[in-house]
């Protein structure tokens, strides 16, 4: 079964333009993160740094801090709760894969070969964290790579470790996977396309919008459980922890909740009429 679904996720179209889009919106993410806001604060282009004013973020690409920064396969951010072009693309790949069958009827014979619902719903998910995975390896090179292209281009010596890279690129390919499979559970708990798309944008564009509005409130003090969100999580578990909170207790939360929503996701099919 899990053959079955890696090979109908890997021959849709749908996966192919999502990994495209994700990896192009990687790319314009990180030379605007590496190359375009480093050369404007320099003054190589644009007004220069007094006409920016004095919150214009000024990155130094020789500090390990900024390097690390930099290889993000979701993007490189100021926040942690910013989304990207990546990350839509990543979570919307899950959705998709989990409202495929309905849109198209493929669910009823998955049905029919396994009356346990819930080895369609774990194969689903496996089919999903492999291509998540490979996705997560593909983004995390281009990260890399354009990191480093930019670093030869300005002459910026490359600080990092391999075990800098191995810690980094692990973490991110967790994190990438991680948001492949709660879009699928989004997917398979919605139901149909169009309302799962809408509602895993939905999720996404709300969580930066509610975290601003509570600094607000609060004037600048976010309370713990907004670090619980999903895309806090991700970027928590890429950057090796949130503010308060430590490596392992961000990625143990990610991990929960990606099984939280998947058992939710088998409870909801399990239930569904088909």
């Amino acid at each position: 079964m899990l053959r079955a679904e890696l090979l109908g996720l890997v021959t849709t179209t749908a996966t192919k333009v999502t990994a495209l889009v994700a990896v192009v919106g990687l790319i314009v993410t990180q030379l605007a993160f590496v190359t375009l806001m480093p050369a404007l604060a320099d003054g190589d282009i644009g007004p220069g740094l007094d006409a920016l004013g004095s919150d214009f973020p000024v990155l130094d690409l020789a500090s390990r801090a900024v390097q690390l920064d930099a290889l993000n396969p979701l993007g490189a951010s100021m926040g942690n709760g910013s989304i990207g072009v990546a990350l839509l693309a990543i979570t919307l790949f899950g959705v998709l894969a989990g409202t495929s069958d309905d849109r198209y009827g493929g669910i009823v014979g998955a049905v029919l070969a396994s009356p346990k619902r819930f080895r369609i719903v774990a194969a689903k998910a496996g089919a999903v964290a492999l291509i998540g995975a490979a996705l997560g390896v593909v983004l995390a090179l281009v990260s890399l790579v354009t990191l480093l292209i930019t670093l030869a281009t300005s002459g910026t010596p490359f600080v990092l470790g391999f075990a800098d890279l191995a810690a980094r690129f692990g973490l991110g390919i967790l994190a990438v996977t991680a948001l492949a499979v709660i879009g699928l559970a989004i997917g398979l708990i919605v139901r149909t396309q169009l309302a799962g798309v809408l509602t895993m944008i939905a999720i996404l564009i709300l969580e930066p919008v509610v975290v601003s509005m509570i600094q607000l409130i609060t004037g600048g003090v976010l309370p713990v459980w907004t670090q619980f969100l999903p895309v806090a999580l991700a970027q928590g578990v890429i950057h090796g922890g949130a503010a308060g909170l430590g490596p392992s207790v961000v990625i143990i939360a990610l991990v929960t909740l990606t099984a939280a929503l998947t058992a939710a996701a088998s409870a909801a099919l399990s239930r569904r009429d088909i």
